[in-house]
């Protein structure tokens, strides 16, 4: 006698909680979901995404464009300034310094940008490939059938994409804390440097 698989009373939970899916399923006579045991490493991706947007979103992130113009224009001026001359490495110092800001805060909105629509593509995934895994979905929505391998490897891509998704959060952080940080400092040090280099009177 064949078995079929009856959902049991409240067969399926479904919690939402810090963005994340987290689904229970109860089934009489059932084995084990093909692909169950990528469900709590897929959960796990989805809190830590949660988490991470978070400490993100909670950054002034408004303030890379604006901090990269007002470097943009500093640099422009010092080196205007500094037209025809040659200085070492010690007196080059502050310009370098206001350079490496300078470049740390160019890619900040295209970044954002980026960290924003792969959130939004990366949760998606997760949840539908949660879902089909739950419901024990035989295709996906391209007409590709669903088996042991094609969750093995849909699963190891979207929780790779996710690890990354993570540290490009990290990055971004990490680049606008250095790239604003003292840059007031960093620039009037950068311009006192140029005036007093090319004030200089040239050797006879």
């Amino acid at each position: 006698m064949s078995r079929t698989c009856t959902p049991s009373t409240n067969a399926r939970a479904v919690w939402l909680f810090a963005g994340a899916v987290v689904f229970s399923s109860a089934f009489i006579g059932c084995g084990p979901k093909p692909g169950a045991e990528h469900l709590p490493a897929l959960q796990e991706a989805l809190l830590a995404l949660d988490s991470a947007e978070a400490v993100y979103l909670a950054a002034p992130l408004a303030s890379a464009e604006p901090a990269f113009a007002k470097a943009d224009s500093a640099l422009q001026a010092v080196e205007a300034m500094m037209v025809g001359l040659v200085v070492n490495l010690e007196q080059g110092k502050p310009f370098s310094t206001l350079d490496e800001r300078m470049r740390m805060l160019r890619r900040q909105p295209g970044r954002h940008r980026r960290i924003e629509q792969e959130l939004d593509r990366t949760r998606r995934q997760i949840g539908h490939l949660i879902e089909a895994i739950v419901d024990r979905a035989t295709v996906d929505a391209e007409g590709t059938p669903i088996d042991t391998a094609y969750l093995q490897s849909v699963a190891t891509d979207e929780l790779r994409i996710a690890s990354h998704l993570l540290e490009e959060m990290r990055i971004a952080l990490n680049f606008l804390d250095r790239g604003t940080r003292d840059l007031d400092q960093v620039i009037a040090e950068a311009d006192s440097t140029a005036r007093a280099l090319s004030t200089i009177p040239s050797a006879p």
